[in-house]
C-alpha cells in the first residue's frame, strides 16, 4: 500500500470535486493528524489498495472524536477515546475506555453494597487519611484501616492465597464514622481490583425475611452465598436489630463459619464492644443461649481485630 501523502494526492486527482468545501477540510484534518500518519505508516503493508476510499469517514471520525474526547460534554462516548484498528485490510475506528473509566467500571464490577447510605458510597479513604488529625479519637481506626488496605492490595497483587489478612471490628458510639470509614475502605479496595461486599446487617436480614413470601425465590441462597464467598465482607451496624435465633444460627453463624474456615477477610461495625456483642448474640426471643454466643464470638475474634472509634458525632456536623 502507498504512503498516506500519495494516497491523498491520488484521491484528489480521482475526485476533483473534493478540493473545496467541507470534504476538503476533512481531508486536510486527516492529512495533518500525526496519529493517522503514524497508523498508516505502521500498517502500510496490511492495508488494501482502496483502504482510504472505503475508510475515509472512519479516519475523519477518529480525528474529530479524539479532540472531543478531552471534554466529556462534547464527547460522543464520555469516558471513552477513539483508537484505529484494522479489519480485513481497512482502517476502522473503535472506542476504548479511558483509565479513569476503566477504574470506574472495575469498581462497579468489584463492589456490591446492600442498603448502604449514599454518602458512604462516595467515601474516599485518601480524604479521610488526609483529615485524620482533625478528628481526635479516630486516628487508631484510620491507621488500622489504611494498614488493612495495604495488606489486602499486596495480597491480591501478589496472588498470595495462603496469607490470611484479618479484618477489623470497629466499635463506638453512634455517628463517629465507623460505617463511613468502612465505606471508604470498600471503595478503595474495589478500585484496586479487590472484590468487596458491604451490607447493612439489619437490612440484609429483613431482605432475606421478605424472600420467604415469594415462591421459588432463590435470593436467600444467592445473597447468603455472596456474603459467604466475597473476597472481603463488611457487616455494618451489628447489634441494632432484635436478634432472632434464625438470624443468628441460620445466617450469621453460617456466614462466619464459612469465612473462618476459608480465611476470608471480614470486617464489622457496631455500637457494641466485644463483651456487649456477646451479650447481644446470647439473647433471642427464645431466651439466653450463652454457648451459641460464645462460639460465634470465637469466629468474630478469629476474623477481625477490635479497634475503638471515638470522637464527636459526625452526622450532626454534616
Amino acid at each position: 500500500m502507498k504512503d498516506l501523502g500519495t494516497v491523498l494526492k491520488e484521491f484528489r486527482q480521482k475526485y476533483p470535486q473534493v478540493s473545496e468545501g467541507r470534504l476538503a477540510h476533512a481531508l486536510e484534518m486527516i492529512k495533518n493528524d500525526e496519529d493517522v500518519q503514524n497508523f498508516w505508516r505502521d500498517h502500510q503493508g496490511e492495508l488494501r489498495e482502496n483502504a482510504f476510499t472505503i475508510s475515509m469517514m472512519d479516519l475523519f471520525e477518529f480525528v474529530v472524536q479524539k479532540k472531543k474526547a478531552k471534554n466529556p460534554e462534547t464527547s460522543l462516548y464520555p469516558g471513552y477515546y477513539p483508537i484505529l484498528t484494522i479489519e480485513k485490510g481497512y482502517p476502522h475506528v473503535t472506542y476504548q475506555a479511558s483509565e479513569v473509566k476503566q477504574q470506574a467500571l472495575m469498581q462497579k464490577k468489584m463492589l456490591k453494597m446492600v442498603s448502604v447510605p449514599k454518602d458512604v458510597r462516595q467515601a474516599d479513604l485518601k480524604v479521610i487519611t488526609a483529615e485524620m488529625g482533625q478528628h481526635q479519637g479516630r486516628e487508631a481506626a484510620v491507621s488500622a484501616t489504611v494498614r488493612l488496605f495495604d495488606a489486602l492490595v499486596s495480597k491480591y497483587d501478589n496472588q498470595d492465597d495462603d496469607t490470611f489478612v484479618p479484618g477489623l471490628y470497629l466499635y463506638g458510639d453512634f455517628g463517629v464514622g465507623k460505617t463511613y470509614l468502612m465505606g471508604a475502605l470498600a471503595n478503595a479496595l474495589s478500585a484496586s481490583g479487590v472484590a468487596v461486599m458491604m451490607v447493612h446487617w439489619t437490612s440484609m436480614i429483613e431482605q432475606l425475611k421478605s424472600s420467604f413470601n415469594r415462591s421459588n425465590d432463590q435470593s436467600i441462597d444467592q445473597l447468603l452465598n455472596q456474603a459467604k464467598q466475597a473476597e472481603v465482607l463488611i457487616l455494618d451496624d451489628m447489634g441494632t436489630d432484635n436478634l432472632s435465633a434464625w438470624a443468628r444460627d441460620s445466617i450469621l453463624s453460617v456466614i462466619l463459619e464459612y469465612r473462618m474456615q476459608n480465611e476470608l477477610t471480614t470486617c464489622f461495625t457496631s455500637n457494641f464492644d466485644l463483651s456487649s456483642l456477646e451479650e447481644y448474640l446470647a439473647q433471642t426471643k427464645d431466651g439466653k443461649e450463652s454457648g451459641k454466643a460464645a462460639r460465634l464470638m470465637q469466629r468474630v475474634q478469629f476474623l477481625a481485630q477490635p479497634v475503638a472509634v471515638a470522637g464527636q458525632n459526625l452526622r450532626l456536623q454534616r
